[in-house]
């Protein structure tokens, strides 16, 4: 009867060994912190804002970062100073969700360009709600290129987050 007991209780601590050591091993996603996400979101709002701000600068679009805040502003200009703070808030709330869609859709994946399926992904989403079929050739070709090098970005940055080995 004691040796019963002691292969049981010895089950227990191997399949619980097992468990621990699946969580790390090498080559397999982990989970990221949502303070990593927040992070990454950050970083992303503050190289892809100031590309926003030199591309609608230059004339390349006609979407500065006020446009983030045109559900906000009502009758202000876009191009004040009140609305550009006010847009780069809402661009890293929405880093912030797309960081957190990419993280849940493709974190397991190792695919570097999954981040170039993302960026068209979130193109198109606000190419419906900035009326993408009115724009300009330029426009269209400034826009894909910033979300597609932002979607780019996330991807690529959270791939080696999650797939870091060291």
């Amino acid at each position: 009867m004691g040796l019963t007991k002691t292969r049981g209780h010895l089950r227990g601590r191997f399949t619980e060994e097992r468990r621990t050591a699946r969580a790390d091993v090498p080559g397999k996603a982990k989970t990221l912190p949502f303070a990593k996400l927040v992070e990454i979101a950050f970083w992303g709002t503050v190289f892809w804002g100031i590309v926003r701000l030199a591309a609608h600068f230059l004339n390349f679009t006609p979407y500065g970062l006020g446009a983030y805040a045109r559900p906000f502003l009502w009758e202000a200009d876009e191009d004040s100073w009140s609305a550009t703070g006010l847009g780069v808030i809402l661009l890293f709330f929405e880093s912030v969700i797309a960081v957190f869609f990419y993280s849940l859709l493709f974190q397991r994946s190792k695919m570097w360009w999954s981040g170039l399926l993302y960026g068209l992904m979130l193109l198109v989403v606000a190419g419906f709600f900035f009326r993408m079929g009115n724009w300009d050739v330029a426009t269209l070709a400034t826009e894909a290129a910033w979300f597609l090098s932002f979607g780019m970005f996330v991807g690529m940055t959270i791939t080696l987050e999650s797939h870091d080995e060291a």
